[in-house]
């Protein structure tokens, strides 16, 4: 977990380069430590994309030093199948097919509509979040 602080200063400078921050998470890693940190556009993600980012955010992290082990910064998209964990991962990702797992195990698979800070509608039902156990999107190949 990062300090709040920080995550505020990152959401600023991705918001004042065109795009979204999707996620930020500290992880290891085969005995490495990662802040990955996830970010989205209306127009995708690209190598350059992440390559800015990396640019604007290395010295802020280099300052607030969020992870006191050696680490890895990473900058990525949260690619096409992705887990939805919080009210702003739905909003983002409107109009996308999403499949859910109901806390009583059942699967369900719809577009997303519109949602707010309770819960969101999968094609006409709505559902709370404090209803399901997994959400994730879904791409047809």
């Amino acid at each position: 977990m990062i300090d709040g602080e920080l995550e505020s200063q990152i959401t600023k400078i991705v918001e004042k380069n065109g795009y979204f921050l999707y996620d930020v998470e500290v992880l290891r890693e085969n005995d490495a430590h990662i802040l990955r940190i996830s970010i989205t556009s209306k127009n995708g993600i690209n190598h350059s994309d992440c390559q800015k980012i990396n640019d604007l955010i290395s010295p802020l992290v280099d300052v607030y030093n969020p992870i006191e082990s050696a680490y890895f910064l990473e900058i990525s998209s949260p690619g096409i199948e992705r887990i939805l964990k919080n009210p702003n991962h739905f909003k983002l990702s409107m109009g996308d097919k999403i499949e859910i797992k109901l806390l009583d195990k059942t699967k369900i698979t719809g577009i997303l509509g519109k949602s707010d800070d309770e819960g969101f509608y999968l094609d006409s039902a709505y559902y709370k979040y404090s209803d399901i156990k997994k959400a994730k999107s879904v791409f047809l190949w």
